[in-house]
């Protein structure tokens, strides 16, 4: 998903880069909650029956359910944000891991979208000057990526135009 703020007056883009995330924390735990009571009131009728075995193995899939949920929630924490302005190309990653940061100069940089020709793969988005690059978008869907490249390519000129009227 890829969220756009612009400030015309100062002639700066800021694009937010997230991975698309259908549900929400409270929407998760809520889920497993709600998946949780149904899978344990089957497990104690199971119980009541005598076929007690059935109550770990209910435990254990909700469990599974919730590690698997988290784990989802956790990745999804992932942004990326790209700065233009007139004095720099600011690219920043942050994710449960940590935050990285880049930094380019906007009249040196270059923004390509490779594509793979079979379209076997996804494509995948760099920008990048002087020999080192960085790859941007690789939670978005090619579309997404094309779009991107689109919008940064036609903030370039607007960016770099003020830049050497100031």
């Amino acid at each position: 998903m890829i969220l756009e703020k612009t400030d015309p007056g100062e002639h700066q883009y800021d694009f937010l880069i997230r991975p698309n995330r259908s549900m929400t924390a409270k929407g998760m735990m809520l889920f497993v909650v709600l998946v949780g009571i149904t899978v344990f009131l089957i497990a104690i009728r199971f119980v009541m029956l005598g076929a007690w075995v059935i109550l770990p193995f209910a435990i254990l899939e909700v469990a599974l359910l919730a590690a698997g949920f988290w784990l989802y929630e956790r990745a999804s924490r992932y942004r990326e944000t790209v700065q233009l302005s007139r004095k720099s190309i600011l690219i920043t990653q942050e994710s449960v891991k940590g935050q990285k940061s880049w930094q380019f100069n906007p009249h040196w940089v270059k923004v390509t979208l490779s594509l793979d020709q079979k379209d076997w793969y996804p494509s995948q988005l760099f920008i990048g000057s002087h020999g080192q690059q960085v790859e941007i978008g690789a939670c978005l869907t090619n579309q997404e990526r094309e779009d991107l490249t689109k919008a940064l390519k036609q903030a370039m000129p607007d960016v770099l135009q003020h830049s050497t009227q100031h």
